[in-house]
């Protein structure tokens, strides 16, 4: 797992690389997707690793497990999800996911496609905040 010390200096990192077009940087490989773009491509882009950029429409909470929801549909649109057992770690960092609504982000993880794009996420340093 990233440490949330190291998490800046490897967006620092990944901005410079994406800047110079360096390896797969040039090649679209790993280019941001937009929610909606993920959303029309769903079945293409399930079971790649892929970075996400959008706005959370809502966040949810069902037994401990967190949802981070991109749109308004939780069944079809895109949402990023935390297990309770990873809760620990975004507590840790003194992060209150509720707090996160309207928020711009980026996020970055393995699609799967359950009700839609999901991403499941176990650290805090998989979210890049925009705002």
């Amino acid at each position: 797992m990233v440490s949330a010390s190291c998490a800046g200096a490897l967006l620092e990192a990944e901005a410079r690389a994406r800047a110079s077009n360096a390896g797969h940087w040039a090649d679209g490989r790993f280019d941001v997707l937009s929610v909606e773009e993920l959303t029309v491509g769903e079945r293409r882009f399930a079971g790649s690793f892929q970075i996400v950029e959008g706005s959370i429409v809502d966040v949810g909470d069902f037994r401990g497990r967190y949802f981070l929801n991109f749109g308004e549909d939780y069944k079809t649109d895109f949402t990023v999800t935390i297990s309770p057992a990873d809760m620990r770690y975004f507590r840790a960092a003194g992060l209150d996911l509720n707090s996160l609504e309207g928020k711009r982000v980026r996020v970055r993880g393995w699609l799967e496609s359950y009700n839609g794009p999901n991403m499941p996420i176990s650290t805090p340093a998989s979210i890049e905040f925009l705002d």
